[in-house]
């Protein structure tokens, strides 16, 4: 029993050594051009004699056990490596130029709400993009997805999904554009037009979405609802109750916004998770 246990246990063991050994190297290459991006001494970084150190190598740890732990179901080949250079490369690009535009953004006077929906809405046209690009490789030669069971799912909901990706990502644009007028870079007629045309669309790709959904999407979208109609009254009416009682500041508007696409989100991935289904 204790020889089968081992025969088992050994291969995901290896998987995780392996592939937390490529978690670190992309990792410090990672680094390497984020601070040449970004116009930083990496050396100076790691030489000072401060919390600056500390924190890039428990940043790098962290890196290394959760690519390791992910990964530890899958070999590490040539086929694997690249896909996961790939990946992880579109999304540390798109995580470096939406730095870029929030370091940008920090030169005007941008407000604390403003920011945060900004970077709500960065965050979900981050995944979207990703997600739209995973979707996409299983119709052409690319094959970023491992799993073949995953890929034939994506192959039949192809259309579902990508439309699902574009719903998020004009869902973030939306949040990005009123953050922008918040903060003075846009004019309000503009984010207004914008917002406009944007909800137009989010319509529209709702209505495809429901239509392209099968039973249990249907009943999955009907669970979500609910669970983020009690989130959103147990948090967001928390937090109004406190403000109007004077023990914390009243949330703004866009607050409100931003609280309203976190929940929403978060109520999606609890339905997942109380049905198993983020594990496939």
């Amino acid at each position: 029993m204790t020889a089968m246990a081992n025969e088992k246990s050994a291969p995901s063991w290896r998987n995780f050594a392996a592939w937390s050994a490529v978690g670190a190297v992309f990792y410090l290459l990672a680094l390497w051009g984020a601070m040449r991006f970004l116009h930083q001494d990496i050396m100076d970084a790691v030489v000072r004699p401060s919390r600056v150190t500390a924190q890039l190598g428990l940043a790098m740890l962290f890196s290394m056990v959760v690519v390791g732990f992910t990964s530890r179901k899958r070999s590490l080949n040539l086929g694997t490596l690249r896909n996961f250079l790939i990946q992880n490369a579109v999304a540390i690009l798109a995580f470096l130029l939406v730095i870029w535009g929030f370091t940008a953004l920090a030169r005007t006077d941008v407000g604390v709400s403003e920011w945060i929906a900004a970077v709500t809405g960065a965050t979900l046209v981050v995944v979207a993009v990703l997600g739209g690009l995973t979707t996409a490789s299983v119709h052409t030669g690319l094959h970023l997805v491992d799993d073949e069971m995953a890929a034939e799912d994506l192959r039949e909901r192809g259309r579902l999904m990508l439309c699902s990706f574009t719903w998020v990502a004009c869902y973030g644009l939306l949040l990005i554009g009123l953050g922008l007028a918040g903060a003075g870079v846009l004019s309000p007629a503009a984010a207004l037009a914008g917002a406009l045309v944007l909800i137009a669309i989010l319509t529209l790709l709702t209505i495809a979405a429901w239509r392209l959904s099968d039973e249990l999407g249907r009943t999955l979208s009907h669970e979500t609802g609910n669970m983020a109609f009690y989130l959103i009254l147990v948090l967001g009416g928390g937090w109004a109750m406190l403000a109007h009682l004077g023990f914390v500041a009243a949330p703004a508007p866009l607050d409100w916004l931003t609280i309203f696409t976190v929940l929403l989100f978060a109520a999606s991935f609890i339905v997942l998770g109380r049905r198993k289904l983020l594990t496939h």
